[in-house]
């Protein structure tokens, strides 16, 4: 099957799939006494993928999996018929040795399939990674995928999921709203996030407040409904410091919470670097389309990093705390 056109990404998905990268081989290390580890990606995108002006080649988070050292030893990349098949060639030529399953379908149809594939090596560290845009994954999946491993096991299957109300909202409050919000509901498993929503469209609450809120439900849920001893969250912002989305991740292990921790700092000192080399691209874009400047002009440096500290954890609350509730 032929690549599809690769997808242009933005400097905040460079930022997300850098701790992706940075990860999953700390994840590796930390399960080394397991002879099995498995991974399993919920939405695995395809193949192609640029980063937005510069046009490099960038990773998707199947071939980061792959390419993780340590590794793992399973691997399950679900993802819709229209880029499954280009996505396991492209993947079979690159990596001929590895053991993997390419899963074509809604992710929410096919779980039940591949947990039941991977069920006799359900007692390995599992990562699984939920990449969504805007609510496609079923909260449903996510509590599949949660008590995933014996009951019997000292940690469930770590989740990485992204949240984004950025999104949620503008579906939430466009045309074709009623069916979205439906589908909003699915993905929060409750109707819980319509107080939320209810209380941004009374504009009692902020357009960051209800970001904010919509992120802690999930945290909430996480913590509470599925069992997870940590959660933590991250926002990806863009250049109008907008929250595009969050980063959520849920773990029992120390490790994973002190990885995570530590790799969420290294992303928020990253990103005001690389906003600033994105706003320094689009300007020079836009003067090259112009005829004011050709490529071979641009010299644009790498983003500088800070050294501070830009992220701490922070509890979750309660939801129904708040006296719009």
């Amino acid at each position: 099957m032929s690549e599809r056109t690769p997808r242009e990404w933005s400097y905040w998905t460079v930022n997300k799939l850098q701790i992706l990268s940075d990860y999953l081989p700390a994840f590796n290390k930390a399960a080394k006494r397991s002879d099995e580890r498995l991974y399993i990606d919920l939405m695995a995108g395809q193949a192609a993928n640029v980063e937005r002006y510069t046009g490099k080649q960038l990773a998707g988070s199947p071939r980061r999996a792959l390419e993780s050292d340590p590794g793992f030893t399973h691997h399950a990349f679900c993802e819709l018929p229209k880029n499954a098949g280009a996505l396991e060639d492209n993947l079979r030529r690159t990596y001929p040795h590895k053991t993997f399953d390419v899963v074509p379908g809604d992710c929410n149809s096919t779980i039940d399939s591949v947990l039941r594939r991977l069920k006799p090596v359900s007692w390995a560290p599992t990562f699984v990674f939920a990449d969504q845009q805007a609510a496609e994954i079923h909260w449903s999946t996510i509590e599949k995928v949660s008590r995933f491993k014996p009951t019997t096991s000292r940690t469930k299957a770590e989740i990485w999921m992204l949240v984004s109300p950025a999104m949620v909202i503008k579906g939430a409050t466009g045309s074709g709203h009623v069916r979205f919000r439906e589908r909003v509901s699915m993905s929060y498993g409750t109707e819980d996030w319509l107080r939320i929503q209810r209380a941004r469209d009374r504009k009692t609450i902020s357009g960051s407040e209800y970001r904010r809120e919509m992120v802690n439900l999930i945290r909430k849920q996480l913590s509470e409904d599925l069992g997870y001893a940590v959660t933590h969250s991250i926002p990806m912002t863009m250049q109008n410091e907008t929250e595009l989305y969050y980063m959520v991740f849920a773990t029992d292990h120390i490790a994973g919470d002190n990885i995570m921790s530590y790799l969420y700092n290294k992303a928020a000192q990253r990103e005001p670097g690389m906003m600033k080399q994105a706003r320094q691209l689009a300007a020079e874009e836009t003067r090259i389309e112009s005829g004011q400047l050709s490529f071979l002009d641009v010299e644009i440096p790498d983003p500088e990093v800070s050294g501070e500290t830009l992220w701490r954890p922070e509890p979750h609350w309660e939801p129904s705390s708040r006296p719009w509730w």
